[in-house]
């Protein structure tokens, strides 16, 4: 009973996790492919409702991967998903958009909260699609909103940096 109770939060974290990581980009027949993780150890704390993959992880689902060191899946004490973070050196998001061209992301730590809705890239932050990117010590995407926001605070002499290429925003309209 423990192991299928387990393998269910496993499989609902990672559906949950992947479907908000990129909603606004994604291409909608991902959501219909099995989830798949690989990883040297799995470990499940079930009395502090945790999951943690670590060593080497890999979480694929259709054309979205997410490569890190470590991923925590974490449930209240109601068993809603409370939040997935993942930690690497670096972490790593890809996925194939609607429009046929990959989104990428890299960063310290991936989180996803979907109490609010929210994907934070942390740790020398990029997000980029072609030759466009956004890079900064923190950015914050708000999947209900489809806002997003970078900031560095101290950190680069607290500035962001934005690259856009003309010909690339006008293929998107």
């Amino acid at each position: 009973m423990a192991h299928m109770q387990h393998t269910s939060i496993i499989k609902t974290a990672l559906l949950v996790f992947l479907m908000g990581v990129a909603p606004a980009f994604a291409l909608q027949s991902d959501y219909s492919q099995p989830i798949n993780v690989v990883s040297k150890e799995q470990l499940a704390d079930l009395s502090n409702d945790k999951i943690i993959f670590q060593g080497d992880v890999k979480a694929t689902q259709g054309t979205m991967e997410i490569v890190a060191d470590k991923i925590e899946v974490t449930r209240s004490k109601s068993g809603k998903l409370k939040s997935i973070i993942a930690y690497g050196t670096p972490v790593t998001f890809k996925q194939l958009l609607d429009n046929g061209k990959p989104i990428n992301t890299r960063s310290a730590t991936l989180s996803y909260m979907p109490q609010e809705s929210l994907v934070v890239l942390s740790g020398k932050a990029s997000i980029w699609q072609g030759e466009s990117r956004m890079e900064g010590e923190r950015i914050e995407y708000n999947i209900k909103t489809q806002k997003m926001r970078a900031n560095n605070q101290k950190a680069q002499g607290g500035r962001v940096s934005s690259t856009f290429i003309p010909s690339e925003l006008q293929k998107q309209k």
